[in-house]
This record gives structure tokens, sequence and C-alpha cells, in this order.
């Protein structure tokens, strides 16, 4: 970890004032690029990619040219630290993380309901007003775009998005109080990787001492960074010019046993880079893990032992997926639980300093331990009554929000510790809840507000919870004013929501959201009625079964976590079992592969320091890859094309 400089002055206030212009930046700038202009998405994983762009634009450029025109002008080390983590907080708002799922599902009931879908008698009357746009010529609108002449009227959006935010405004809370409370033991006690910001914690190191920062001016920076800038531009012009080859959209398929198993093969250049990044048992693991559960689903398939469940969206479906999401969400319980307990002293100390009432400055958090004790606390108190307001059984309301932050804590750890630079779960709240409990426990009105759980808890490719534990990382090498860091990252999440609904409201009237976006506004806005109406067509009990695949794979989750703290000679790590069945492993256990066989031999013919010279070609790999996407997308908009979508992941 890069210890922080003693002389080192903490970032002055105008580091969260220029992070807030970039907050605004990214509110209008990443809806306007997916709905319009459909470039590449560098705001679709958790690992914000657009955050590290515009952290490289600061660095090599911004700050050179304020450094020749005074230097005092130029943003210190600290000051850059805080604009990044403020970037990647609001990363994790417009579109897919926040405003883009939740303008989809709050239009959609009204929008959508038919003769046909019987929406209006099934699921309309079991959802409060306040949670929903109402129908009507200003819905139509914003689906079909405002008639010349007529003026929207914002006024219909406004109780939604108020109600909305309060609820996202405390999960943003809770998240931040989280990862406050554990940020001494994930940074400093089990000193976790952190592979994605390793590369942006680089670039900024030094780069108050010369113009060009040395993160510039190493040369095996650079000859990584020209290898996506290569294969990612003639992709690129590709899309221009048909004759130029496209590397990336290649893709091998290995079939076996009939058919039953098919395993792609694809090697992501930023990806690899992360994935060498990491501990090589994780990385073993993770490609390992992958390659058994892939031809344990097609044994499955071959004998039949399938599940008839479906657990509505973004839980593993066809005919063996729901088998494997349920041994995921019972790793991923038992994951958690085994990590609560490693850092029990921690929470101890944690639970002593927060009862004694000692501030930040005493303990070097990010907050008090009190204020952040109570922060989770009152937070997770009003999401749970919230969701209990909106009809689910106030019983299992809390069970919701735990299954959730089981969730999140989970792929958290996967992308801070295992370089997961995207994951999502195989089970979401709302499968975990309809399987493990029935529609019978929750009644008419508890389904139809489950299955708005999605909103917030469904598509997990951008949550918020990596991005401020990346934060809560920055801040460990801030020798002071670390609780700038909270501050602007709350201001940089309100600053986003309001920013990126605007905006998309806005196009949506100007354009027809209906025409804007298939995916966003034609199937999202679909999915909370279609998964009420057929529960309540179909009403059912708790499924035993369900359990049985979660103890299954909570046990195996027990003994594989045992082993490793057992036996020093244990090679598998078992995160590599909790994430192995979920879709984004199909495309990234090569890379792992591949960086796990080159690391092992760096490490054996060179050792530690062999590896360290090598990381510079990988920080360059990462970084190409994700400028020349961007430079491509400022071509796009030069020129006028839509549609040149280049791969990230």
């Amino acid at each position: 970890m890069n210890r922080p400089s003693t002389t080192e002055q903490p970032p002055r206030l105008r580091a969260i004032a220029i992070g807030l212009a970039l907050t605004a930046f990214i509110g209008f700038a990443v809806p306007y690029n997916e709905f319009l202009v459909k470039g590449t998405q560098l705001a679709l994983s958790s690992c914000t990619p657009v955050a590290i762009l515009l952290l490289f634009v600061c660095v090599a450029i911004v700050n050179p040219l304020l450094r020749l025109a005074r230097r005092s002008w130029a943003l210190s080390r600290g000051e850059l630290l805080v604009v990044f983590a403020m970037a990647m907080v609001a990363t994790a708002v417009p579109t897919r993380g926040v405003t883009g799922m939740l303008l989809s599902m709050i239009t959609g009931p009204h929008y959508y309901a038919s003769p046909e879908n019987q929406w209006a008698q099934l699921v309309l009357p079991h959802i409060p007003s306040w949670q929903i746009v109402a129908g009507g010529a200003e819905l139509r609108h914003f689906y079909e775009g405002l008639p010349r002449g007529v003026a929207a009227d914002w006024s219909v959006w406004l109780a939604p998005l108020f109600w909305w935010g309060l609820f996202f405004v405390a999960l943003w809370v809770v998240t931040l109080c989280l990862v406050s409370v554990l940020r001494r033991q994930w940074v400093e006690r089990e000193r976790l990787a952190f592979p994605v910001i390793q590369m942006p914690l680089a670039m900024v190191e030094g780069a108050e001492g010369r113009v060009v920062p040395p993160f510039f001016r190493n040369r095996l920076m650079w000859a990584g960074f020209a290898i996506p800038l290569v294969l990612l531009s003639l992709e690129a012009l590709g899309n221009y010019f048909p004759a130029f080859p496209a590397p990336f959209q290649k893709m091998w398929v290995l079939e076996t046993l009939r058919g039953a198993v098919k395993i792609p093969v694809r090697l992501n250049p930023m990806m690899l880079g992360f994935a060498y990044l990491v501990d090589v048992r994780l990385s073993l693991s993770l490609w390992v893990f992958y390659l058994l559960f892939a031809f344990t689903q097609g044994w499955f398939v071959l004998v039949g032992l399938t599940s008839g469940e479906w657990l509505g969206y973004w839980t593993l479906r066809d005919a063996v997926g729901p088998i494997f999401a349920h041994q995921s969400m019972g790793a991923m319980i038992v994951f958690v639980a085994c990590g609560l307990w490693v850092a029990r002293a921690h929470l101890a100390d944690v639970a002593r300093s927060a009862w004694r009432g000692e501030p930040a400055a005493a303990t070097g958090e990010l907050m008090s331990h009190r204020r952040a004790v109570l922060g989770v606390l009152a937070g997770g108190f009003f999401m749970t009554a919230w969701l209990a307001r909106t009809g689910i059984p106030l019983w299992l309301a809390p069970v919701v929000v735990l299954a959730a932050f089981v969730i999140f804590v989970s792929l958290t750890r996967a992308m801070v510790d295992g370089g997961l630079a995207v994951v999502v779960p195989a089970m979401v709240p709302l499968g975990f809840v309809l399987s493990g409990f029935g529609t019978d426990a929750l009644g008419a009105t508890g389904v139809v507000a489950l299955a708005f759980t999605m909103v917030w808890a469904g598509d997990m490719l951008m949550i918020m919870m990596p991005p401020c534990a990346h934060a809560a990382r920055i801040a460990s090498d801030l020798p002071a004013g670390r609780g700038r860091i909270v501050v602007g990252a709350l201001l940089a999440m309100l600053c986003a929501y309001v920013v990126s609904a605007a905006v998309t409201i806005a196009l949506g009237y100007a354009n027809g959201a209906a025409d804007m976006d298939q995916q966003y506004f034609n199937a999202f806005p679909q999915y909370p009625g279609r998964v009420a109406a057929l529960k309540l067509a179909n009403p059912s009990g708790a499924n035993a079964a369900g359990w049985g695949w979660t103890g299954l794979g909570a046990g195996i989750m027990a003994a594989l976590t045992f082993a490793t703290y057992r036996f020093p000679w244990w090679p598998l790590h078992p995160l590599g079992y909790m994430v192995s069945p979920v879709w984004i492993m199909r495309h990234l256990w090569f890379p792992f592969l591949v960086a796990w066989l080159v690391k092992t031999i760096v490490m054996k013919t060179g050792g530690i320091e062999a590896y360290r010279r090598s990381r510079w070609l990988f920080y360059g790999v990462i970084l190409g890859q994700i400028v020349t996407a961007g430079l491509w997308l400022v071509i796009d908009l030069l020129t006028g094309t839509t549609g040149n979508q280049l791969q990230v992941y």
C-alpha cells in the first residue's frame, strides 16, 4: 500500500468543487452516450472505466497545463484522489446504476399495461401511487416524444423521484458507513489487493513533482498501452469500414459431452490486466472453478437433473440455472459470515470505539465509528420501513435488505480481492425470497412490491458498494482530511442522481424513450409487471428443494473456507466457487487462466522483483483499452457515428 507522505497537505475544498463538476458531466454524458450516441459503454461495470478515463485526462493533460501556467494551480496528489473517488461513485448512478433502471421501471406499469397482460387488474391496484409515474399524456410524451408546440409537465416526476431518492440515499448511507467500518480490516489487516485501482494510484504517484508524472515516463507501460490501442482501433475501424479485421469480436467455443458443455474462449486485454494483479491462488481458483461448473452443469443436463423454478429476471434460469443459483447464494451467505468471523477482533474494536464516541481523527477512519454504526442501523431501518410501506410484509422486509447486502458485500469482495472488474450474482433478492418463502407468505401486494426490488437489486453490473470500497482504499492514501472523501461521495451521488434523471427524462421527451433504447425502455419497464403477474397467476409456497441446494452450496463453501485457512498448501480459494455460475465468468475465465500462467512463470523465473517490473506492462494494457475506447467515442461524436460499441469486457 502506498503510504501517504507526512509532508503532503490535505486536499483542499476545491477538489470537491472540481469533483462535482465532473459528476455533473458524468450525469449528462453517460445517458447521452448510451441512449443517443450508442457508443462504447464506459459506465456499465462497477470498476467505473469512465472515472479512470477522466482521471487520465486530469493527470496527463489538464494538470500539466495548469502546472505550466502557474504551479499553484495544479492539483495535488490528494486532490486528484478526491476527484477520482467522487467520479467513481458518481459513475454508479446514471443508466444501469440507478436512474436508467429507476426511470424504466416506474414508467413501465402504466405505459405497457394492456388488456392482454391484465396488469390493470392484477398489478396496478397493488402499487402505491407515489412509487410510479401515473399514466396519461405525460407518460406517452416521454415514451413517444413531445408533440410539436407542447410543453413538458415535469411535475408528474417529482413524487416518485423524491420517494425513490430517499430510499437510495438510505442505501448509499448504509453502503458508505459499512465500507468505513470495514476499511481497516480490508486495507490494513487483510491487505486486499484492490486490483482495479492499482493502476490509477500508480498514475497519480509523483504527480506533484514534475510536469510529466513518472507513470507516463515508463516505457513498459506505453508498450502495454499500444496493444489495446491497435486492437480496439482495428475493431472501431471495422465498424466504419467493414474490410478491417475486428479481433475483439472473435470468440471460440469449445464443445464436449455431446454439446452439453460449451465453453467460450475470448481474451480481453483489460480483463487480463486486472487478472495479472491478483494473487495466483485466486486467479487459479477463478478459472478452475468455472470449468468445474461448466462440466457439472453439462452433466446435470445429460442426466436430467433439472429445476422447474422461474425466479424472475437476473437469477439464473434455463433447465439447471436455479440449482446453481441457490448454491451460489448459500456460498455468499457463508462467505460473508466467515468474513465477519475473521474480522471479529476488528469489529470488537469498532464497537468499543463507537461506545466511547471516539472522533474520526482519533481512529483515522472516514468517519467516527459511532457515526458509521448509527448510519448502518438508521439507514437499514429506513430501507426496511420503506419496503414495508410499499407492501412487503414487515417481517420479510429485513430479509430482503440483508439478502441484498450479503450480495453487495460478496460482489465487492470479489472485485477488491479477486480482481473481477465486472461481476454479477447468480441470484438476486427477488429470486431468493420468492423461492425461500413463496408467494403465499408475501401476499398479492407483497409480490408486486418485491418485483420492484429489481430497480435497486436486480441487474448488478453497476452497484454502489465497489466504488465506495475503492474510495475508502483511496482515503487510506490521504495524510489528512479523509472525511472529505465521504462528503464528496455523498454530494457526487446526489448530483449524479438529479442530473442523470433530468437528462434522461429530457432525452425521452425530445426523442421518444421507446425509440432510444429497446432494453431500457421496452424490456426493463415490463420486468416488474411480468414477474408480478406470472407469480400471482401461479402462487406457490416455499421451495424445500431450493433450500436444500442453498444448504449444499453453504456446506461446500464452508469446507473450502476451512481448507483455505487450515491447510497452507490448499491451492483453491473459495471465492472461485462462489462466482463460478455467474454468466460473466464465461468471458473472464480465459483471461484469468492466461494471467495465472504468465504470472506463475514470471514469479518462478524472476521472483517478486520481476513481477513488480512486469506490472507496468499490464497497467498500460488496462489504461490503453479505456483510453482508446474514450478516444473513439470522441471520434464518433465528431463524425456523427452511432452504434460503434467497442468491447470493454
